[in-house]
């Protein structure tokens, strides 16, 4: 596989994905400080993408001698001493083999480029797609035809591989709807923050606070979990390989991380 330049990857990724989407809150693009201005990440040997960065994705890097790790979920997200206290021995390992991490968060959610339409269009018939919304923004699927609630239900969680869904108490399963709104992650505040009313919503989680304000504004809610996120592995490998086709490129599922009993 050929090595290629890492501020070229990474100039890529920003184009896609510029800073400026990103919410003020988020800690997305390089995470480890130490490793940064190391000659070992001027160039790229290999990659792997991931949603959450474990000791188990940075033994994936290490065997398959990857220096970059591409998270959706940023590594260092509080203040470093405040993180050290739970992810200090991969913290130390990925400063002594030199593995650098770079975070694509909300610079993802809120840009076009994303691939989650691409997504829903292997199951939906969709007319239109937008973004809406400023600092947290969410996409508006307008569908060429009305469907139940039920079938929109049936077709996310085929796509999202979603076996523990969630929905409203007050959802009729059999209302037409011709749009839905999706914000994938814990969005569940988006409701409130924009006083949504009367729409289809779709999320990874919701706080209890949130279910409550859903079922009193007629808002049919369906949660996914938040693994429903994973779909970015796949999509930011196949960007990569689309542009850079002899760079090793790599995924690592880390999978849901709880289980039905």
């Amino acid at each position: 596989m050929t090595k290629l330049k890492t501020n070229v990857v990474i100039n890529y990724i920003n184009d896609l994905f510029p800073k400026y989407l990103e919410a003020e809150w988020d800690k997305a693009g390089f995470q480890i400080e130490e490793v940064y201005s190391q000659k070992s990440q001027d160039e790229i040997s290999g990659i792997v993408i991931c949603l959450d960065v474990t000791m188990d994705v940075i033994q994936y890097a290490l065997k398959n001698n990857a220096n970059l790790i591409i998270s959706r979920h940023p590594f260092i997200f509080k203040d470093l001493e405040e993180e050290l206290k739970n992810k200090k021995e991969m913290y130390d390992l990925l400063v002594k083999e030199e593995i650098q991490i770079f975070s694509i968060h909300t610079n993802y959610d809120n840009s076009e480029n994303q691939g989650l339409v691409s997504l829903l269009e292997t199951q939906f018939n969709i007319k239109k797609d937008s973004i809406i919304g400023e600092t947290t923004k969410y996409f508006e699927i307008e569908l060429i035809r009305e469907l139940q609630s039920k079938e929109i239900i049936e077709k996310l969680s085929f796509i999202f591989g979603s076996a523990n869904v969630l929905v409203t108490q007050s959802m009729d399963l059999e209302k037409d709807f011709n749009k839905f709104y999706i914000a994938t992650g814990a969005c569940g505040s988006l409701l409130e923050e924009l006083n949504l009313k009367d729409i289809f919503f779709v999320t990874g989680e919701a706080k209890w606070h949130e279910w409550l304000y859903a079922n009193q504004n007629n808002v049919s809610m369906l949660t996914l979990g938040h693994y429903m996120e994973n779909y970015f592995i796949e999509d930011i490998q196949n960007k990569l390989l689309k542009t850079f086709e002899d760079l090793k490129v790599l995924t690592y599922d880390i999978k849901n991380q709880f289980k039905r009993i």
